[in-house]
């Protein structure tokens, strides 16, 4: 794909003014009662016409939100609940009985019982809701409700039926869909599969399915881990298309100014590549330049090489993006950097990141109030998740580093 086809590609694919508002999970990994991560903005004027968009008339929803909590407090397992749900709805099954990667809360008598994912987002300014109830073996409900005026739709539900033990799909009275694309959906909706999944196994198109389908397969994007490997960057993808790959050495300059360029060596007797950086150095007065293999760079530039194709991505294509601890491995002025880059780039996109980097919280000149989270896990054991915006004692003069150092926010180690 050439430079002209992947922005025409780009321009032609991008899914304008999708959103997410809300996140809701309950019994699931650390999380048993139910937690909501909100990207509803307060009506804080401060910062607006950077952090905030709006998917549909009135509805101001946040482009970043950046999460704090102790070690094991369940940062990192909000990430990792993007991570299944990405997988939920995208991942066949051809057996049944092959289990479904699920863990309730492991600390109570909840785990014999199902957990419940919600997702409420903004496309095309209609909202919509899509929730799955699930244990490890099947999926027991699943449905996606849209809002094309002010009352719901159904656009499906899905019960698993303990006598046949198969799946039963209700369509909405609004769905436009044949009765032999119903049954081609609902056979291969197996009991360990989502429908969207199922869905894409058919050679039929619904709008109201296609959508929300489209995005959540391709917008909605893999979480990046902080043991993120290069490997998963496309080499090919990159070299046929320059100015991706200009992007990517602007922003590579910013950790390491050294860099020139970036070279792939297709490896003998395959379709793999070596990964090398191109260095220029300046010697008496003369511009040499020399090359250095992937295991031989920082592991703060390998971080941030490994981070900017998705990044990009997602500011081209207005997508979602979340990193668990955003700054493994960076200086904290590069971790500000790439926050800025983002709030003063994105369009709809959103970015969800983790960290254990304080001194981020002393840069208010990219900070507001209602895009601070915090992840605590109780005397119980399981995780509470709540904003800054929750403190009103909280005031804007001040300083978000000495209230979260102090304990005033709670989520810090307990080290005494």
């Amino acid at each position: 794909m050439q430079l002209s086809g992947f922005l025409s590609y780009i321009c032609n694919h991008k899914i304008y003014n999708i959103m997410i508002q809300e996140i809701r999970i309950k019994n699931f990994l650390s999380f048993k009662d139910e937690v909501i991560l909100n990207f509803e903005a307060t009506s804080d004027k401060y910062l607006s016409e950077y952090y905030i968009h709006e998917p549909a008339k009135g509805i101001r929803l946040l482009k970043f939100l950046l999460i704090y909590g102790a070690n094991a407090s369940g940062k990192s397992n909000l990430i990792n609940t993007i991570t299944f749900l990405k997988n939920l709805i995208t991942n066949i099954f051809t057996d049944k009985d092959e289990p479904i990667d699920f863990h309730p809360f492991a600390f109570d008598k909840t785990i014999n019982k199902p957990g419940e994912l919600e997702l409420i987002f903004y496309l095309y300014s209609k909202k919509y809701r899509y929730k799955v109830v699930l244990d490890k073996t099947k999926i027991h409900y699943e449905s996606l409700i849209y809002y094309p005026g002010t009352q719901p739709a159904v656009v499906f539900k899905r019960y698993y039926d303990k006598k046949s033990g198969t799946s039963h799909i209700e369509f909405g009275r609004r769905i436009k869909i044949s009765n032999t694309a119903k049954e081609a959906i609902v056979l291969r909706t197996l009991k360990n599969i989502s429908v969207f999944a199922a869905y894409s196994q058919v050679n039929i198109s619904v709008e109201e399915l296609s959508y929300p389908h489209y995005w959540l397969k391709n917008n909605f994007l893999n979480p990046i881990g902080p043991g993120q490997k290069v490997s998963k960057i496309h080499p090919q993808f990159i070299i046929d298309n320059p100015e991706f790959k200009e992007m990517l050495l602007k922003y590579l300059k910013k950790a390491d100014f050294n860099i020139s360029d970036i070279i792939f060596r297709k490896k003998e007797g395959g379709s793999q590549f070596d990964l090398f950086f191109e260095h220029s150095i300046l010697k008496n007065n003369r511009q040499e330049f020399f090359t250095l293999p992937e295991h031989r760079e920082s592991k703060g530039t390998l971080r941030f090489y490994a981070m900017l194709q998705p990044f990009i991505n997602a500011l081209m294509s207005d997508s979602f993006l979340s990193i668990d601890e955003l700054g493994s491995s960076l200086h904290p002025l590069l971790v500000k950097h790439f926050i800025k880059d983002f709030l003063i780039n994105s369009n709809s996109a959103q970015l969800l990141v983790t960290t254990h980097n304080l001194s981020l919280l002393n840069e208010k000149d990219i900070l507001r109030k209602d895009a601070i989270w915090f992840t605590e896990k109780n005397e119980e054991g399981f995780t509470e998740l709540y904003s800054a915006a929750d403190f009103p004692d909280f005031r804007k003069e001040l300083s978000f580093y000495n209230y979260y150092k102090s304990g005033k926010f709670g989520a810090v180690p307990n080290i005494e």
